[in-house]
C-alpha cells in the first residue's frame, strides 16, 4: 500500500458518513455547522485553500475574540483512567482517552468554561494524543500535541483546546496515560503471541538509549490478561484522578493561538474551533518513544492487525513516523493571537486589580511575549 492511494491524499475519495468520525458525532449532527454526510478533505476544491487543519500557527489577525481565560471546573471529581468512567482507545491515528455524554450537571466528565461565550462549564468528549505534533507554531515543530474535544449543542460544533509537547523532563501526568495505553497495547499483544510475553521485551526497546536521557525507562510492557485487567481498574495501577487541564497549568500560559478549521481526520468536516496554547507542556525522550512504541506497534487483538496508519503508509513511515495530516493551506486563514493585552488570568486579575496587562509589559505578564501582531505580509486580508 501507499500513501497517494490510503494516504490524506487520498481522503476525499472515502463516503463521509463510513467515516469513524461521522459515526461518533452523528448523533449531534444536527448542532453542526457544517454537513458532516459530506466529505470536504479535498481543501483547495472544498474550502480554497482556507480554513482547513492543521495550519502553521501565526498571528494574521490581532483581533482576539476572547475576553478571559480558558476555566476548567475544579469540582470536577476526576477519575482514574482505568476506572469506570473513561474509555482508553489505540485508534489508527492517535490514542485517546473518551468520555460518555453526560447531563450538564455532570461532576465526573471534565469540563471547563470556554471563552468567546460559548456558555458555562462544557463537557470533554475525548481527548487524543498525537505524535508527532498536526500544528506548527511560527514554523517550529513540535513532538506531539494533545487535542481535547469539547461538546457545545447551540450551532457551534466543537472547541478543541490543544496542548503542544516539547522535550524536557519527565511528566507525571502524562506517564499515567502512557501507563494506561500500555495497558491497551499489551491486550492486543497477548491476544496475539502465542507466547504471551514472546520476545515483548525486545520489541519494546524501540531506540537505543545513547543520548544521556536518564529517565530513558524502555519500559517492559506488563502482562495482562482480562483477571488482571480487572484489578488493575480497581487498584488504579496508573495513578489516582487524570485531569487533562493540568497539561494547561504546565505550560503557565493563559494565551493561544485561535481560528476556525476542521476535523483532523475524514470527513475533514468546518465544525470545529481550535485553540491553541501558546507555550509547550515537556515530556522526555523516553516517554515519547513509549508512544510511539504504542501507536504504531499496536494490534488488534480480534484480527492482529496492526492498527496505526503509520504501518500502512511505508513512505511516511520511514521518513516522518507521522500519523498526522499534513500542514493545510493557511495564506488566507483567520488566526488570532490571545495576549495578556486581551485577558490576564483570575488570578492575576485579583491580586492586580487589572484585566488586562499594559502594552509594552507583556514580557511580564505572558509565558510567550512573541507574535504579539502580525508579521508583515501576515495580516489577514481577503
Amino acid at each position: 500500500m501507499n500513501d497517494m492511494n490510503y494516504g490524506p491524499n487520498a481522503w476525499h475519495k472515502i463516503p463521509a458518513t463510513q467515516t469513524d468520525a461521522y459515526k461518533y458525532w452523528k448523533d449531534l449532527e444536527k448542532y453542526m455547522p457544517a454537513d458532516m454526510a459530506k466529505n470536504t478533505c479535498n481543501s483547495k476544491g472544498d474550502f480554497n485553500d482556507n480554513k482547513a487543519s492543521p495550519v502553521n500557527l501565526r498571528n494574521t489577525d490581532d483581533n482576539c475574540k476572547e475576553f478571559h481565560q480558558l476555566r476548567p471546573n475544579r469540582r470536577t471529581d476526576h477519575a482514574p483512567l482505568l476506572g469506570r468512567v473513561a474509555t482508553v482507545e489505540i485508534k489508527s491515528h492517535s490514542l485517546r482517552i473518551s468520555y460518555p455524554r453526560v447531563g450538564k450537571e455532570d461532576l465526573t466528565v471534565p469540563s471547563a468554561d470556554i471563552p468567546q461565550g460559548w456558555g458555562k462549564f462544557l463537557h470533554v468528549a475525548y481527548c487524543e494524543f498525537k505524535v508527532p505534533a498536526s500544528h506548527t507554531m511560527q514554523g517550529k515543530k513540535f513532538v506531539a500535541e494533545m487535542n481535547c474535544y469539547i461538546i457545545q449543542k447551540a450551532g457551534r460544533g466543537l472547541g478543541v483546546f490543544t496542548i503542544l509537547f516539547e522535550i524536557g523532563s519527565f511528566n507525571k501526568l502524562l506517564d499515567q496515560a502512557i501507563c494506561a495505553f500500555q495497558t491497551v497495547w499489551q491486550t492486543g499483544k497477548n491476544a496475539c503471541s502465542r507466547g504471551g510475553r514472546r520476545d515483548l521485551e525486545e520489541e519494546v526497546d524501540v531506540v537505543d538509549n545513547d543520548d544521556g536521557d536518564n529517565d530513558f525507562r524502555a519500559r517492559k510492557f506488563e502482562n495482562t490478561n482480562t483477571s488482571m485487567f480487572r484489578d488493575l481498574q480497581e487498584n488504579s495501577k496508573c495513578g489516582g484522578g487524570w485531569n487533562p487541564f493540568e497539561f494547561m497549568y504546565q505550560t503557565k500560559s493563559w494565551h493561544f493561538y485561535g481560528y476556525r478549521g476542521t476535523l483532523m481526520e475524514p470527513p475533514c468536516s468546518q465544525i470545529v474551533e481550535h485553540r491553541v496554547f501558546d507555550t509547550p507542556a515537556e515530556m522526555s525522550i523516553g516517554q515519547l518513544e513509549d508512544m510511539k512504541k504504542i501507536l504504531f506497534t499496536h494490534q488488534d487483538p480480534g484480527t492482529c492487525q496492526y492498527t496505526s496508519v503509520h504501518n500502512k503508509f511505508e513512505s511516511v513511515a520511514r521518513e516522518f513516523e507521522s500519523v498526522a495530516r499534513p500542514l493545510q493551506p493557511s495564506q488566507r486563514s483567520r488566526i488570532h493571537r490571545c495576549t495578556c493585552r486581551d485577558f490576564i488570568s483570575y488570578k492575576e486579575r485579583n491580586q492586580s486589580g487589572m484585566r488586562t496587562c499594559p502594552r509594552g509589559q507583556e514580557a511580564r505578564w505572558m509565558a510567550n511575549p512573541t507574535d504579539l501582531v502580525p508579521a508583515p505580509g501576515e495580516r489577514w486580508d481577503l
